[in-house]
């Protein structure tokens, strides 16, 4: 009987303990399976809307959406492959976490040649950032978007030993693009738990150039 009361005991302390670590430790769940789409977030499709200026009788602005898609380069992962802009499909190479990237100066597929630029993609936002015809900038990306100074024009000069007008060389004019990437109605998330990400890199950028 002593020995079975000892036992018993034995037993109580016993649950007893392990009652107090699954109190203080409980299991998590597994993570989701790492899929190439969480590991450049880059990736997929995008919807561009634009505006054009219709050549009727009257003038009227039209809204016209059309459909950009992001793919990773088949040999290399640090490349990706940008479809369906104005200028046609050109690459771009991976600069900085998470979906920063590079786009060099190149001739499309459709032979047009572009100037370097910079391509941002916001995941908190799920919004693609493009700027085509400035170099790239190693210490701040953002600092192209901020820029109030992307139109520009042909300056005229008047120089002092001629009365006549020469016209400057006209620099390139920087085109911007803004998409929307097309997600799955049950992967998006509450616009609360959004932050501002890329908006908060742009308003330094902002602060820096004033």
């Amino acid at each position: 009987m002593v020995v079975a009361a000892i036992l018993f005991t034995i037993s109580l302390n016993a649950q007893s303990t392990v009652d107090s670590i699954a109190a203080k430790y409980k299991l998590l769940p597994m993570p989701e399976a790492l899929t190439i789409e969480k590991t450049f977030p880059v990736i997929g499709n995008y919807q561009l809307v634009t505006n054009q200026t219709s050549t009727g009788t009257e003038t009227a602005n039209i809204e016209t959406t059309s459909n950009v898609i992001v793919t990773l380069d088949t040999a290399s992962k640090g490349i990706i492959w940008i479809e369906g802009l104005p200028e046609g499909k050109f690459k771009a190479y991976f600069k900085k976490s998470p979906s920063t990237y590079r786009i060099i100066a190149q001739k499309t597929e459709a032979g047009t040649q572009i100037p370097e630029g910079t391509l941002i993609f916001d995941p908190e936002a799920n919004v693609l950032n493009v700027a085509i015809g400035k170099e790239f900038n190693d210490e701040d990306p953002t600092a192209v978007f901020a820029s109030v100074n992307t139109e520009t024009a042909t300056v005229e000069q008047t120089t002092a030993k001629s009365a006549k007008t020469k016209k400057a060389p006209a620099k390139a004019k920087v085109k911007l693009y803004t998409a929307t990437k097309v997600v799955p109605a049950d992967k998006v998330e509450p616009k609360e738990n959004q932050s501002a990400g890329f908006e908060e890199k742009l308003n330094k950028s902002v602060e820096q150039q004033q």
